[in-house]
């Protein structure tokens, strides 16, 4: 049986030879085509997963037991060449298509064994790395809390197999990686962006609880589909990959994207272009992940220009909602932002200091309506003029709802400056509430559409002007 750990050995290398002239082989946009004989950069990881909110990974909001390997050949390899370092010439299989990962462990309980597991590479959709395969358990699924101990103790088994392969073996097994059930790291809170254009910066705070990182990761995925009622996004391509300092609390996109040098990939962000962002916190031991923990969050490019403010980023999950986690300071003026609607309801999360103000962009023709939470509907309360900050009655008010916003105005979820909606505090304290759209189909939908996130913004005492 042959393993070719971590060497870009492929197939049918007799094949090729040097010469003073260029040859196929001589570059990854020339390569040698030929069905690769064995496994190779054969790699894998078993390790907690603990995933934010999101519209895009499977099982938003639930702590995971991923397991992960990175294998040549598969789809990847058929579309993007990978090198030969032995020979130095690149090549690119015709077989990667028929390979197929399983797991299995001694202790599955009433867990499928052995399980498949999917593909989720660059050509897959699914957002992960070159050549990976991936299967994960929700670690409070009751099928599987009672497991994690004897996993701990006995690693997985793993099987890649490909009938296609040009060598004599088609079945390759071997072990997983060990798992460690106790490396747990924290989520990032007050993730903010700063600056238009295509070079923003990225900040977020690192909370002292969980299992200390000892690495910090920034993850960008374009955003390629969503589903008809924009609840999920359904496609998506991880176009960079970045290593930061365990102790980084901050980014800046001024690098070429790690994947920019394959056919058809970016290289670096692009107008008009959405994302998800991820910023991981990462435990590592011996060079292999235990722990991670994934703060998601959407942006498109802001307008290049105009002040440069801080955006404050929220999460947005299948539910709709933008969700916050910021720190907040009172009578300090934070401007919160958003498929075309017609209005937004605000509310603050439970123990958050309640709005002491509200003040409004100008959208269509800058007229809306508010109104007041009563503990069972909301009642008008008064009409408001953009630019015009109000401020509530008594101690302040913990939701209220804004609308009139026109049709014709048509905001859009994948513009950041589309509803800036600033708005102070009557205490101090975290803001961990929502706003949530008030949305109206122009063609026949679903009468509820849900909201892609877009930013908070942070002013201090300035004002924003849109670009």
């Amino acid at each position: 049986m042959h393993i070719f750990v971590r060497a870009a050995t492929c197939a049918v290398l007799s094949a090729a030879f040097t010469s003073a002239f260029a040859t196929p082989g001589d570059s990854a946009a020339d390569p040698i085509v030929v069905p690769f004989g064995g496994f190779s950069n054969l790699f894998s990881e078993v390790y907690n997963d603990r995933i934010g909110n999101s519209r895009f990974f499977n099982g938003p909001n639930t702590d995971r037991v991923r397991v992960s390997t990175f294998v040549n050949p598969s789809p990847d390899t058929d579309a993007f060449a990978v090198l030969n370092r032995a020979d130095g010439r690149w090549y690119r299989s015709t077989n990667g298509a028929t390979t197929t990962l399983s797991l299995t462990h001694s202790a599955m309980g009433n867990l499928l064994a052995p399980q498949p597991m999917a593909f989720v590479g660059l050509r897959s959709g699914f957002g992960g790395g070159r050549s990976e395969y991936t299967w994960s358990y929700n670690r409070a699924d009751p099928a599987v809390a009672p497991l994690l101990a004897a996993w701990d103790a006995t690693p997985f088994g793993l099987t890649a197999a490909n009938p296609q392969l040009a060598g004599a073996d088609k079945t390759l097994g071997y072990t997983a990686a060990d798992y460690d059930p106790s490396a747990m790291p924290a989520f990032v809170s007050d993730v903010r962006l700063t600056g238009g254009g295509l070079n923003p910066r990225i900040d977020w705070a690192v909370p002292a609880a969980g299992t200390t990182a000892t690495a910090v990761h920034i993850q960008v995925r374009r955003i390629d589909a969503e589903s008809p009622d924009r609840s999920r996004i359904t496609s998506a391509t991880l176009v960079h990959l970045q290593l930061l300092p365990s102790n980084a609390t901050s980014f800046t996109f001024s690098e070429l994207f790690s994947n920019a040098s394959l056919p058809g990939f970016p290289s670096g962000l692009e107008f008009g272009t959405r994302y998800e962002i991820a910023v991981l916190l990462d435990v590592a031991a011996a060079g292999q992940t235990k722990g991670r923990s994934r703060t998601l969050f959407e942006l498109a490019p802001l307008p290049a220009g105009g002040d440069q403010v801080a955006v404050y980023l929220p999460s947005v999950g299948p539910d709709g909602r933008f969700k916050f986690d910021i720190a907040v300071q009172q009578g300090e003026r934070i401007a919160i932002d958003p498929e075309i609607a017609v209005g937004y309801d605000y509310a603050v999360g439970a123990g958050d200091p309640l709005f002491r103000s509200v003040k409004l962009p100008s959208v269509g023709d800058g007229k809306y309506t508010l109104s007041l939470w009563n503990g069972r509907s909301y009642s008008f309360q008064s009409g408001l003029s953009a630019g015009t900050e109000y401020f509530f009655a008594g101690t302040g008010v913990g939701q209220f709802r804004i609308d009139g916003i026109e049709t014709s105005a048509g905001l859009n979820p994948a513009d950041p400056s589309a509803f800036v909606t600033t708005l102070s505090f009557a205490g101090t304290g975290r803001f961990t509430g929502t706003m949530t759209p008030i949305t109206v189909s122009v063609v026949p939908e679903p009468a509820t559409l849900a909201l892609w996130a877009t930013g908070l913004l942070f002013l201090g005492r300035r004002r924003w002007h849109r670009a």
